[in-house]
């Protein structure tokens, strides 16, 4: 489905039925990317047959995107993902990564991507190689229990509004930092795995960030813009989707965008160095960033969407601490287990 053929129906793209209600913004989010974008790539996380992404017709010749290499110099003996199996991606794998290029971009990227959800993969049961995650800190742990989440707290706490009789909001009394992570390598796993999707066509606009990405090539950024996206609820975009938007019209906007949506989550990110961003001076590029449609209305009944834009030019470890709260309808009083 291409953007100039989308229209406000279609932002149930993602998984959901389109709401009831469209705000303003919404409206006119989605006439902003259908005048400017086209949809290259449109895949779901979970699908009924695998889907495999392949630069050649022929399954016995395979070259790395990411090395140039191909057999006998390189095995492709992996099962390659092009979207991180801990985003729940179960279909969309890549025959165009070798083993050497597959082990470390998992361990120099996907790590410390994997190292910044902290609880929210636990939280919003995010289901991963190892099935669902558990998250453990100081005081607390977070895992799937036999009637959905178990949250065990083992510090003294207040009273956090908990009631029996209707439904209640309560944020953790406790911290929930994430592991130590380093903001530029998640950066990293990201536009690896837009580079992963895009059509054999586009390899050329990202030959510079693949380099980037693999350590060829060393560029110190400012700033690494990526939009991100909290939709409450319980597994809002069911199946998982992802997304690559090409740019259609000749304004300062990113050639290439990536959407990967899971669970309650959503990153929107640009794919840097492209030829076609690139001004004739060569100077800094600056772009005009907006947020993708999402396809929860007003009437959402789990609450609203929260944008921001994380920063992750950052080459330091940093550990960053969010704010987990959670909507119950209806809680059950369970005595504790004799010991």
């Amino acid at each position: 489905m291409m953007f100039s053929q989308m229209s406000v129906g279609n932002l149930g793209l993602m998984g959901y039925s389109p709401p009831m209600s469209l705000s303003l913004d919404q409206v006119e989010g989605t006439k902003y990317f259908a005048e400017k974008y086209e949809i290259i790539r449109d895949l779901p996380l979970v699908a009924e047959k695998k889907i495999i992404l392949s630069d050649s017709n022929d399954k016995s010749v395979r070259v790395c995107r990411f090395c140039g290499l191909s057999k006998p110099a390189v095995t492709f003996h992996r099962k390659a993902h092009a979207i991180s199996e801990f985003f729940g991606n179960k279909s969309i794998l890549s025959q165009n990564e070798c083993d050497t290029c597959n082990e470390y971009l998992a361990q120099h990227c996907e790590d410390d991507l994997s190292k910044w959800f902290g609880p929210l993969r636990a939280a919003t049961r995010m289901k991963g190689k190892g099935g669902m995650p558990t998250y453990k800190a100081d005081g607390i742990r977070i895992e799937e229990g036999p009637h959905g989440i178990s949250i065990s707290v083992t510090k003294p706490i207040g009273d956090m509004g908990i009631s029996e009789d209707g439904p209640f909001t309560f944020t953790l009394p406790v911290a929930t930092p994430s592991q130590p992570f380093i903001p530029i390598n998640a950066a990293k796993a990201l536009v690896k795995m837009a580079c992963s999707l895009v059509s054999p066509s586009e390899l050329k606009e990202c030959k510079q960030a693949i380099d980037w990405v693999r350590g060829r090539m060393v560029a110190k950024m400012s700033r690494f813009p990526v939009l991100f996206a909290f939709t409450p609820g319980a597994n809002p975009y069911v199946i998982g989707k992802a997304l690559v938007l090409r740019r259609k019209v000749n304004e300062p906007i990113p050639y290439l965008y990536c959407i990967i949506a899971s669970s309650n989550v959503r990153f929107q990110f640009f794919v840097p160095f492209c030829p076609s961003d690139m001004p004739p001076d060569k100077k800094e590029v600056t772009f005009s960033l907006r947020h993708f449609p999402f396809p929860f209305g007003d009437d959402w009944p789990h609450g609203k969407t929260k944008f921001g834009m994380l920063n992750w030019a950052g080459q330091e470890s940093i550990v960053v601490t969010p704010e987990v709260s959670f909507h119950v309808e209806k809680a059950v009083r369970q005595n504790s287990p004799e010991k």
